[in-house]
């Protein structure tokens, strides 16, 4: 894509300092910014510790305050009583937390949890959905020590047992319910309680849509009475400084793997790459509104809607519904209620604003308030590119720009930073300061002539990268570290090419993953989870460009047995029923197709190209 270049003034990292970042070696560029936005307890000995690679350590020696450097630092300024998050319900309920008033919960929530007995190393599971109580325990764990593990509420009661089994945490905290659910949120972790293989110690529940749930006495406890009772909510002795390379949070991977795999994410460098992409990416100052739309669970959520933005001393916007065709009169009410002036989505949501906005309900709607963009999750269209500088906003200089990071890197990683490429427009990509990004083949040899696709490799550790995979050190090493005989890369699993001008366009996964902004998506997980059904013989799933959805994801399944029509639909509900039950609603496909037989290769493997093909002609694209 080619658009006129936007002249975009910088409020933060100007283009000058930009530039001088990115001639500084890796050293020097993650010492200047673990000073700059870190307030240390006790000095770092050494940035890099790398005597036992690929298990490297980060900002080894140093002490910090996790509460202070997130929370307790704006307390000291005139940000005290400046908002902090701003909520918004999906049943239309709000509430504002000042900077003040969010660091007195978050303290209230410590004590709690070191009245239960939390200490630090222990996991605390989150099965929550967007509401500040995620944010306030996710902070109260990195606080005390407490590894959080988010997990999605989407997925089902086994998959819940497979991960606490994995992890096992000893802490749950929950809901007794969430509105986009029908079933309760507590009524699937008291399912996932009774299957486990040990104990655990409590479950906190947040009393959010106030529908009556099953508590077992003693080890259940309401979340508004922890903070509340003077008796656990004050007067705990804890010390909340902590070591630089100290884990800080676990967070559930797609991989290749039918075991689960979580990233262990380190505290200092992470903490000090959150801050340096969101700042230098959004380009926030106080009076800015920011609303990522990504949920808390996944790693755009704990970086950019909470770690980042939060040390940052930015206003966040948290709404916890999505946004889709049917509620596109939400997005624009939000924008305009709360003058939100910058966003973080996807071209998922924002193909489906612009297809509601096509219709006489939504036609004149459009934002007066947004002055930045940010797109993640996929590559943005040019049609919608156009679409979203013309017609989603009155603004016709809004930088628009593409974001490209992953759950084991913790941020993003190569972006179009606006207002500081010399590029036609801010979708074209370039590695961030200190990321030593490169394109190989599948022997590791460096390629770099444009058209040329390849595999997309980090030649150097990052502070935000993941330290390990949980229980699984082999797996950290032969998943990211050692894919190539000739030379040590970090694999992202991602493929990309050069254009005619040096800048990176990602072409997707190369394994069977599926990447968007709602998460990761394993090709294969679905598939078997389908082929346990006695009915299906055979499956494979395939995803396919789509005009208006940017994406569908399409399942095949051969029955062993033909049947009527009528039997076929009671099938599909099965097989439908059996997906959400094993491994969540998140990996329900978009379409489930049945069919006499799949094409092959002559070597018998299922010919996903020929698939697709057909896949697009009965989709009608």
């Amino acid at each position: 894509m080619v658009h006129p270049k936007l002249n975009y003034e910088r409020r933060k990292i100007s283009a000058q300092q930009y530039e001088e970042y990115k001639g500084q070696s890796a050293s020097t560029l993650f010492d200047t910014l673990a000073q700059q936005y870190i307030e240390w307890h006790e000095p770092y000995r050494k940035v890099l510790d790398n005597m036992a690679p690929p298990f490297y350590r980060w900002y080894t020696g140093g002490k910090l305050n996790v509460f202070h450097n997130i929370l307790g630092r704006h307390l000291e300024t005139e940000r005290r009583n400046k908002a902090a998050l701003i909520w918004r319900g999906a049943n239309f309920e709000e509430r504002t937390y000042t900077y003040q008033t969010l660091a007195y919960e978050v303290l209230a929530m410590i004590n709690g949890l070191v009245h239960l007995g939390v200490k630090k190393g222990d996991r605390v599971l989150l099965f929550m959905p967007d509401i500040p109580e995620t944010v306030i325990a996710m902070i109260a764990c990195a606080s005390i020590g407490a590894i959080h593990v988010a997990y999605h509420m989407a997925y089902s009661a086994e998959a819940l047992v497979q991960r606490l089994n994995h992890c096992q945490a000893k802490f749950i905290i929950t809901c007794d319910g969430a509105h986009q659910r029908t079933r309760s949120l507590k009524g699937v972790v008291n399912e996932a309680l009774e299957r486990l293989d040990y104990e655990i110690n409590h479950c906190i529940v947040v009393n959010h849509t106030h529908k009556q749930v099953l508590m077992r006495p003693q080890r259940d406890i309401w979340y508004h009475d922890l903070i509340t009772d003077p008796e656990f909510s004050r007067g705990a002795t804890v010390d909340l400084v902590r070591h630089a390379d100290e884990p800080l949070f676990m967070i559930y991977t797609s991989t290749k793997s039918k075991k689960p795999r979580a990233a262990v994410h380190s505290l200092a460098g992470y903490l000090v790459w959150a801050q340096f992409t969101t700042e230098l990416l959004f380009d926030l100052d106080d009076m800015d509104i920011f609303w990522n739309t990504a949920d808390l669970v996944w790693v755009n959520g704990h970086t950019y809607s909470v770690y980042g933005p939060l040390a940052l001393g930015t206003t966040m916007f948290l709404y916890e519904g999505t946004i889709s065709y049917e509620n596109t009169q939400f997005f624009f009410d939000y924008l305009d209620k709360f003058h939100v002036t910058v966003l973080y989505t996807t071209p998922t949501i924002l193909r489906s604003v612009m297809r509601a906005k096509s219709t006489k309900r939504y036609l004149n709607r459009s934002s007066n308030s947004l002055r930045l963009i940010g797109c993640g999750g996929e590559k943005i269209s040019e049609d919608l590119y156009d679409w979203t500088q013309f017609e989603l906003t009155n603004n016709r200089n809004l930088p628009i720009t593409q974001i490209w990071g992953q759950t084991e890197t913790g941020g993003c990683l190569i972006a179009g930073v606006p207002g500081v490429h010399g590029f036609e427009d801010d979708t074209m990509m370039a590695p961030l300061p200190g990321v030593e990004a490169r394109l190989v083949d599948a022997q590791g040899h460096v390629l770099d002539q444009p058209g040329e696709p390849g595999r997309l490799v980090l030649a150097t550790p990052l502070p935000s990268m993941l330290q390990d995979l949980y229980k699984d050190e082999v797996g950290y090493q032969q998943t990211f570290w050692k894919k190539y005989p000739e030379r040590t890369y970090f694999s992202t699993g991602d493929g990309a090419i050069y254009d005619d001008k040096g800048n990176l366009n990602l072409t997707g996964r190369l394994d069977d993953i599926l990447s968007t902004g709602a998460g990761r998506r394993s090709l294969d997980e679905i598939e078997e989870t389908v082929l346990t059904m006695k009915r299906v013989r055979e499956c494979a799933a395939i995803v396919i460009d789509h005009p208006s959805q940017g994406y569908i994801l399409v399942t095949y399944c051969v029955l062993k047995d033909f049947r009527d029509e009528s039997y076929r639909e009671k099938t599909l509900r099965e097989v439908r029923e059996h997906i959400i039950e094993e491994i969540g609603e998140l990996n329900l496909p978009d379409k489930i197709r049945f069919t006499k037989y799949l094409p092959k290769t002559p070597d018998n493997r299922v010919n996903r190209d020929l698939l697709k093909e057909i896949a697009l002609q009965m989709e009608g694209i």
